[in-house]
């Protein structure tokens, strides 16, 4: 294991060992990770080197910052690329995703007995991001229900816009829309 934490972004690899540290208490392998990927056989590696930096970037911006506030998580979701993008979201092989996660600008992240709701707004109030979404939060079925999705840009990859929104289930639509703001369920 290699502590590559100390490296800078503009100079980390496309690549590296799944164990070496790329902050203090993540690894690179949590960058690509998907439980989904290995069940289908699908190689969610980075495409290329400006994935893998922007991956590090937030990492060490967002998930480390949450870590050190929160203490120990593992995070759901950060780098997808477009393969798995189609067999999660269930599109066709020539469907191309516009999600962050295909940058590597964005991760999803619970921690344990932490209510969603208060992680998204401990972000809001206390980091840089470009987009935060309380996704499927429904107090109902427990304070850690859905999930929160991060998003940031590194400052050559454009300004961060702080759009906060709420992907919650819609009744008359009868689907999850986006709205604005940190919204529960209905």
């Amino acid at each position: 294991m290699a502590d590559l934490s100390q490296m800078l972004e503009a100079q980390f690899p496309r690549r590296a060992s799944p164990e070496d540290l790329v902050s203090p208490h993540f690894t690179f392998y949590e960058l690509t990770k998907s439980e989904l990927a290995a069940r289908l056989g699908i190689d969610n590696s980075f495409p290329g080197v400006k994935e893998a930096r922007a991956a590090v970037f937030l990492c060490r911006n967002v998930m480390e910052a949450v870590r050190e506030q929160f203490g120990p998580y593992s995070p759901n979701s950060v780098f997808r690329g477009q393969e798995l993008e189609r067999a999660l979201k269930k599109k066709r092989s020539d469907w191309i995703s516009k999600s962050q996660h295909t940058l590597g600008q964005a991760c999803d992240i619970e921690v344990p007995n932490l209510p969603n709701a208060e992680l998204a707004r401990w972000v809001i109030d206390n980091l840089e991001f470009d987009q935060v979404i309380l996704e499927c939060y429904n107090p109902k079925e427990g304070p850690n229900s859905g999930w929160v999705h991060v998003s940031r840009l590194s400052p050559d990859q454009g300004t961060n816009r702080r759009q906060v929104l709420s992907y919650v289930w819609d009744r008359r639509e009868q689907d999850y829309v986006y709205v604005e703001g940190l919204r529960e369920a209905a």
